[in-house]
């Protein structure tokens, strides 16, 4: 019985080829082709169908892949994109502080061109933190020529004096200082009076006569008593002026146009020729 339906399978696969030969020979004959390219033909037909039929199965796996692939790389690119766009932030932050440090010193060196005085240049490298104290350090000491008692100033206006001087390095005490006090007189009359800091950073004018005629926005400049600041260098404008009951004398507050917290270069009077100020 296996052997008989052995020999049964056995037939019918010879056949089969017999068959598929047959056919093949067949469908040669009718091509003007050659053998080589009559076979690709039929392998051709006989192969398509099934790759069309595999791809559409492992497409979406194959397209899934590929977004995975996709997206690594362009995790990956954004990371390096905001890491360069970072870097080029802060290289546009360091290039505009230098250019408007650029703009201060060329202020500055225009101002200390015009000035009548002999001035030495500084950098501010340090404030006081106190709020009892208006201070700041300069890089400039006794090497530099600076000596206790000289003013400071800007392109601004007035900052202040020299307290205390090393070799390298100079303390200004400025004139918003509760302990600071310069003499000073009003633009338009020229009436003397007493320019005072005080501890909440106000400017106040002290001493002047109470029947003495002053307007807000009226120019404040330093009278040159006293031996330490020059006449004519400007201490502020009047912003406001009151009375308490409690007080004799009026109660006038300065503004000064230097920006005490935020100065970085300053300019030190050394010499002051004789019979010159500023007015």
């Amino acid at each position: 019985m296996y052997s008989r339906t052995t020999s049964r399978k056995r037939s019918i696969i010879i056949l089969f080829v017999v068959i598929i030969g047959l056919f093949a020979t067949a469908y040669y004959r009718n091509q003007k082709e050659s053998v080589v390219n009559q076979s690709q033909n039929l392998l051709l037909a006989v192969v398509t169908p099934i790759q069309k039929g595999v791809n559409a199965v492992i497409s979406p796996f194959r397209r899934a892949g590929d977004y995975v692939v996709f997206q690594k790389e362009l995790i990956a690119d954004n990371r390096d994109l905001r890491a360069a766009n970072g870097q080029l932030i802060h290289r546009v932050r360091e290039l505009k502080k230098y250019e408007n440090e650029n703009k201060r010193l060329r202020v500055l060196a225009d101002f200390r061109r015009k000035t009548p005085f002999k001035t030495t240049a500084a950098r501010v490298v340090s404030q006081s933190p106190s709020s009892w104290q208006s201070l700041f350090t300069i890089d400039t000491g006794s090497k530099g020529g600076i000596k206790k008692g000289m003013a400071v100033i800007s392109d601004k206006g007035l900052v202040g004096k020299v307290t205390k001087v090393t070799a390298r390095a100079s303390l200004v005490q400025l004139i918003d200082d509760r302990h600071s006090g310069v003499a000073v007189e009003l633009g338009k009359t020229g009436a003397t009076a007493v320019v005072e800091g005080s501890i909440d950073g106000l400017l106040k004018l002290r001493f002047l006569p109470d029947d003495e005629k002053i307007v807000v926005r009226e120019k404040v400049l330093t009278s040159g008593k006293g031996g330490i600041f020059p006449r004519g260098l400007l201490v502020g404008r009047v912003a406001k002026i009151s009375k308490s009951v409690y007080s004799i004398e009026k109660l006038i507050t300065i503004k000064s146009p230097v920006n005490f917290k935020r100065v970085s270069e300053v300019l030190i009077i050394t010499t002051t020729p004789v019979g010159k100020d500023l007015q």
